[in-house]
């Protein structure tokens, strides 16, 4: 049965929450829809690495795209709620992030196996039109692990 893209945004907000780099780093879903997932970075001056532009550390974009890939499994509607380790991770920085603005990171899987997940996705400030960085990944499927039970609504 196929969940609503409410109850997939509602799912990820929980998964969050229990990542605590995700949550001091501020991030946040902006958007769910379909199989595709956004995040939000707020900017912040403590999360920039070069002080003239403002621009947001790499480090900091690396992050954001490894959490955006690594929980778009969460929303893909052939894939079970999964924790999923980073096997590879593949991120080309294409611009600096413009002083001052919020960071967004897109993904979504394009190939599902019964234990790799396959992701593509792209940060960026103003448009997706101009990312600032794309990036590809593999991530490993947990099935062991029952996060329904784990996140269940009664326990957050």
């Amino acid at each position: 049965m196929s969940r609503s893209d409410a109850e997939k945004a509602d799912f990820l907000r929980r998964m969050i929450k229990y990542i605590p780099h995700a949550g001091e780093l501020g991030m946040r879903v902006e958007r769910v829809a379909g199989n595709e997932l956004t995040l939000r970075l707020p900017w912040r001056e403590d999360l920039v690495g070069n002080p003239e532009t403002g621009a947001i550390h790499g480090g900091v974009i690396t992050t954001l795209m490894d959490q955006a890939l690594g929980t778009a499994g969460l929303v893909h509607d052939d894939v079970p709620p999964n924790i999923t380790p980073t096997l590879d991770l593949r991120i080309d920085h294409l611009r600096q992030s413009p002083r001052g603005a919020d960071m967004f990171a897109t993904a979504r899987v394009y190939r599902a196996t019964s234990r790799v997940l396959f992701v593509q996705g792209l940060a960026y400030c103003e448009s997706p039109d101009k990312p600032v960085a794309r990036a590809t990944g593999s991530f490993v499927l947990r099935g062991e692990i029952d996060l329904q039970r784990i996140l269940s609504p009664e326990e957050t």
